[in-house]
């Protein structure tokens, strides 16, 4: 199963995705046995309540996909006081905010991206200041970035949908809060605002940037070898103290989407990158329920650049590199809703750890014959403990 091989499948084109269901919350569901892998309900998401228990709290990510793609013209460009703007032909694709009004972005084509080139975008002037292995470095002058990518970019549909603007809406969460995401937590689009006010359980949200690394396929014929992408999370600091009331109390944890999964088996490795002042803010139970559970894991070098009480915010901001590959033991999560993935994507192998290979390559197979929806725009599953 540590094959990358093992991970592709024959997905017909038709079965594609190209937009989304209307309303998103009438995408298709399956309801799944994590223990047997068998398909126990075939459903719409409208009615996950019903699948559900009270014994449930529901974890989103409540990241928002920036207008990150800008296209650039080398059209000049007349200013209403007659002034011309010489503009490069080309695009931007923003990608991290680094510092003010700096920014990481991808760019085409490189050769007209020379460090030092200044070169205008209406009212916006940015300038070159170095070159990474991500990409470029730029700078907006006089403005900030994200009233440029508002008033300039679209948002960037996976490659596999064919664009138009129409989409946009639909590739947005109903709750997204914080910007910063370069692609949408897919498996929330299916819950609606509608959707949300129906279901009764307690619901929790952190926030994951969704990466561009989230598209790109494993690039190791071992899985295992894979160095995967890091993503910048944000969470509040009382989030420790809420799992471990769940827990203590034997609720179940529902991530919705693999990006808060990722967010969630984090959180162990987090608290022991933690200073002890720290971890002596909480209280006994809370201190006691993350000291034993981090008593019988590994330390991983997962966690990098941990931020405490950022930007006027009393949380936590950090970032994840965690990988999770079959053999892995979750510490968190119970349940997991999500969409059917590409395969050779990290998205899949993740999905293979928490239900196991062959359950879930089965599932896969059943939902081709049964002309299930792929990707972002697709249908989904509930993955359901007992």
């Amino acid at each position: 199963m540590f094959s990358l091989s093992n991970y592709r499948y024959s997905l017909p084109t038709d079965l594609i995705a190209q937009e989304a269901i209307h309303p998103r919350h009438n995408a298709r569901m399956m309801v799944i046995d994590r223990e047997t892998g068998k398909i126990k309900n075939e459903d719409i998401f409208w009615n996950i309540d019903m699948h559900l228990g009270d014994d449930r709290v529901i974890f989103f990510n409540d990241s928002r996909v920036v207008r990150s793609r800008v296209i650039l013209s080398d059209t000049p460009y007349t200013r209403p006081d007659g002034t011309r703007w010489t503009l490069i032909d080309g695009e931007i694709f923003y990608l991290s905010t680094i510092g003010e009004n700096e920014y990481q972005a991808l760019v085409r084509p490189g050769n007209k991206f020379k460090i030092g080139t200044i070169f205008t975008i209406c009212e916006y002037q940015i300038e070159v200041i170095s070159i990474t292995e991500s990409g470029r470095v730029l700078r907006i002058e006089w403005w900030s970035i994200s009233d440029f990518l508002a008033t300039y970019g679209s948002l960037p549909l996976p490659p596999y949908i064919e664009y138009s603007q129409a989409k946009e809406a639909d590739y947005q969460t109903s709750f997204a809060r914080a910007d910063g995401s370069v692609a949408a937590p897919t498996a929330s689009l299916h819950f609606t605002s509608d959707l949300m006010n129906k279901i009764s359980n307690p619901k929790e949200f952190l926030t994951l940037h969704v990466g561009l690394g989230t598209f790109k396929g494993i690039q190791t014929q071992d899985i295992r070898d894979y160095e995967i992408h890091r993503e910048r999370v944000e969470i509040s600091l009382d989030i420790f103290a809420k799992i471990a009331k769940i827990k203590i109390e034997n609720k179940k944890v529902v991530a919705v989407g693999t990006t808060a999964t990722r967010t969630l088996e984090s959180l162990p490795y987090l608290w022991q990158s933690l200073d002890q002042d720290m971890q002596n803010q909480f209280d006994a139970n809370t201190h006691n329920y993350w000291k034993n559970l981090t008593k019988v894991i590994q330390p991983q070098y997962w966690i990098y650049d941990i931020l405490t009480n950022y930007d006027h915010f009393w949380g936590i901001s950090f970032e994840t590199s965690i990988y999770i590959t079959p053999g892995y033991q979750f510490q968190i999560v119970d349940d997991l809703v999500t969409n059917f993935h590409l395969g050779e994507s990290s998205l899949l192998v993740l999905v293979v750890a928490f239900l196991g290979y062959e359950k879930t390559m089965e599932i896969y197979k059943q939902a081709i014959k049964n002309r299930y929806r792929f990707y972002s725009f697709g249908d989904g599953m509930y993955i359901r403990s007992k």
